[in-house]
């Protein structure tokens, strides 16, 4: 009973949609970039061989951290697809929209890559055990190798990505925006370190 009364708590507080009989579900995409993808005349091609989740946070459905061990989900606000599936398309055009990778290709591509880049989510909530200071949280795993003869090769990086983006507002597109601008900060980290490791391979 407990949890149910936290889970319609949270539903109201999040969606504020009580003004109607029935209450409308929301579902939320991570942005792409506005622009055409940057040109760049490196001869390098990149995978993004895999993008994974924690099962934690698999669910479609909007995860929220009410405590040091305990979370809830929102029935209330989701994800479009799965948020995997959301992520890779999203890190895939912020990836193309950077300049600095080369060529980034799709799984399966008929391309044969010179570098291959997997991504593990291991965390994806928002963040309330501070209600008046709310944010979103992400945090990911990059690993990135090359890749010569079918195989992967020597290791080009391996670093965890982490940020904490405080929220506008109480509710789920304020979450979503908060994740959104989190995935970028990330990105562009993710861009700046791999530029680096491309200008000493050189």
């Amino acid at each position: 009973m407990r949890g149910l009364i936290s889970i319609l708590m949270l539903a109201f507080v999040f969606c504020g949609c009580a003004s109607g009989s029935k209450w409308k579900r929301q579902a939320f995409a991570f942005s792409l970039p506005a622009d055409p993808p940057a040109t760049n005349s490196s001869d390098r091609v990149v995978a993004l061989s895999r993008v994974s989740i924690s099962p934690l946070f698999q669910s479609r459905s909007f995860t929220y951290r009410t405590g040091e061990n305990s979370y809830e989900q929102d029935p209330y606000a989701g994800f479009l697809i799965a948020p995997e599936r959301a992520l890779a398309e999203s890190i895939r055009a912020w990836m193309r929209a950077s300049g600095v990778f080369g060529r980034v290709v799709e799984p399966g591509s008929g391309i044969t890559p010179n570098r291959i880049m997997e991504v593990s989510i291991n965390e994806l909530y928002g963040d309330f055990r501070k209600p008046s200071q709310p944010v979103g949280t992400m945090g990911l795993h990059v690993i990135c190798c090359e890749f010569q003869d079918g195989l992967p090769g020597r290791l080009v990086f391996d670093k965890f990505y982490s940020q904490e983006t405080p929220l506008a507002g109480k509710t789920p597109g304020a979450l979503m925006a908060a994740w959104d601008a989190g995935l970028r900060e990330i990105i562009n980290e993710i861009s700046s370190e791999y530029a680096k490791t491309s200008s000493h391979s050189r």
